[in-house]
């Protein structure tokens, strides 16, 4: 990701916004952090396919000596996501801005850095509660049966992680985690009771963390925490928890409009503010995110404990 201010500011003050900005944004991404990372080339086209490979039955039967072994054929998925634009802007009077405390908009722009983060961060959860292979809490038939005692635990990360397995699921090169979730507050507090759970600082031995929000691992999955958790109305409020190998799903952008911070000063004068009475401050990028394997991506569907 990168970021540009609009001229108009001086060099040192672009730095400045750019590196407040990024900071703010960047720290609210958990949801696309383990995707396939893509960035689509400018000029060609909106749609990005992505071919997904099905694997090859084994050969368990010996050759005759002296032959070849047969022939056979490949066969793949296509995968198709479409770029999209999104952003916001704000405007900031001039009169605040040559009154307020916060004399250089940093807490503005923070705000502005926030939102785009969490906006892309959404964006991203939504297309993997809408791709992922469902697992009900409690071994439920049907969500309205999942109750706040039906709540995330060991046994459900397990046979999550078993039908990962079972799937043949790409993993991570991560010895020790090779699979990766990501949950919210409210099913962190459940999970993180159980005695084989392994805290992050432990493990890292305080070191900054491989993944933001990252808490800890268990049974080979390294979990992040999201202040985003998706959860839905049933007969009790029900919490996603997404529990995926690699390339389960993907994450596009597109050069030449990659996720960007703009500002117009108010002494920028033209048409639209022809007395310079505000400036805006705003981002902008074109992205997209797409589910590449469902049977990768597991969204355990709990409880939790009030």
């Amino acid at each position: 990701m990168t970021a540009q201010v609009t001229t108009g500011l001086t060099q040192e003050m672009s730095t400045y916004y750019d590196k407040v900005f990024l900071a703010r944004a960047e720290y609210e991404y958990i949801f696309s952090q383990g995707a396939q990372m893509r960035s689509m080339p400018a000029n060609d086209g909106k749609t990005v396919v992505y071919t997904r490979h099905t694997p090859l039955a084994t050969a368990t039967t010996a050759l005759t000596e002296g032959t070849n072994p047969a022939e056979v054929n490949l066969s793949a998925t296509n995968v198709s996501a479409t770029l999209a634009e999104y952003g916001t802007t704000v405007k900031i009077s001039r009169f605040l801005s040559l009154t307020s405390i916060d004399a250089s908009n940093k807490e503005k722009i923070e705000v502005v850095g926030q939102n785009m983060g969490e906006t892309l961060d959404e964006i991203t959860r939504n297309e993997l509660f809408t791709g992922a292979t469902v697992q009900l809490a409690g071994g439920k038939a049907a969500l309205t049966g999942v109750s706040a005692t039906d709540v995330l635990s060991v046994a459900e990360l397990r046979k999550a992680v078993r039908t990962l397995k079972g799937n043949k699921a790409r993993r991570y090169q991560d010895r020790m985690a090779p699979w990766m979730g990501k949950i919210g507050q409210n099913t962190a507090y459940d999970l993180t009771s159980d005695t084989t759970f392994i805290n992050a600082d432990i493990y890292d031995n305080g070191a900054e963390k491989l993944y933001n929000g990252e808490l800890g691992k268990i049974l080979g999955v390294r979990l992040v925490e999201s202040p985003n958790q998706k959860s839905e109305a049933s007969t009790v409020t029900a919490y996603s928890n997404f529990v995926h190998g690699s390339d389960a799903f993907g994450a596009i952008d597109l050069v030449g409009d990659k996720p960007q911070l703009y500002i117009i000063p108010s002494t920028k004068i033209d048409s639209g503010n022809p007395a310079g009475r505000f400036s805006t401050v705003a981002w902008a990028a074109s992205y997209v995110c797409k589910t590449l394997n469902s049977s990768w991506l597991i969204n355990i569907k709990t409880g939790a404990t009030a």
